[in-house]
């Protein structure tokens, strides 16, 4: 369970840039319903997620299945990062519930197939340049009973810079506010 840390790396996709030993089964989901997606160490049930200091926001992309993740064909439907008034973090949120995120998926998204890309950013060494931990990992979706919305789209890698104020970040000082990198999230009627 070996995290990216190269923003520019092909790994950073689905850590791995390497897709021939990826499972290509395929999940069907309703748009509009929400998706679970499950962060654990080797996969097994009975793993751990990964160490409480690992903390950092959520974040989850999805691009059609057609463009083998590659070019400006990634849009977030997905972020949370730091809950002040809670003083925690979405990371925390997914060790709490034992590993799963629930991912809403918006009504609208055009039916077809997609690959989901769920990510976690643990900015525990994230205080020096290049400190940060990618933890993401993507999964094949088919989604029917959508609409006709076909996002814009970021390329990954190229979406984060290893100094963007949300990767470049110390959890360590009082935290006044956090900036969640990336581009804006997908809502449903924007583009």
């Amino acid at each position: 369970n070996f995290p990216v840390k190269d923003v520019n790396s092909q790994d950073l996709v689905c850590r791995t840039s390497d897709m021939s030993s990826a499972n290509t089964e395929t999940c069907d989901v309703t748009a509009g319903s929400t998706v679970g997606v499950v962060f654990k160490a080797d996969g097994s049930p009975e793993s751990v997620v990964f160490d409480r200091s690992h903390k950092g926001p959520c974040l989850v992309y999805m691009a059609p299945m057609s463009s083998n993740g590659k070019g400006d064909v990634w849009f977030k439907i997905f972020e949370e990062g730091y809950d002040k008034a809670n003083n925690n973090w979405c990371s925390e949120h997914v060790i709490d519930a034992n590993g799963q995120l629930d991912i809403p998926l918006t009504a609208d998204i055009a039916d077809g197939e997609y690959l989901l890309r769920a990510e976690i950013i643990a900015l525990h060494t994230a205080f020096d340049v290049g400190g940060a931990e990618f933890y993401a990992n993507c999964v094949q979706i088919r989604v029917s009973g959508g609409g006709s919305a076909k996002p814009t789209g970021v390329s990954i890698p190229g979406v984060y810079k290893a100094d963007d104020p949300g990767i470049h970040f110390n959890i360590y000082k009082e935290i006044e506010g956090y900036t969640i990198p990336g581009p804006k999230l997908y809502v449903a009627g924007s583009t």
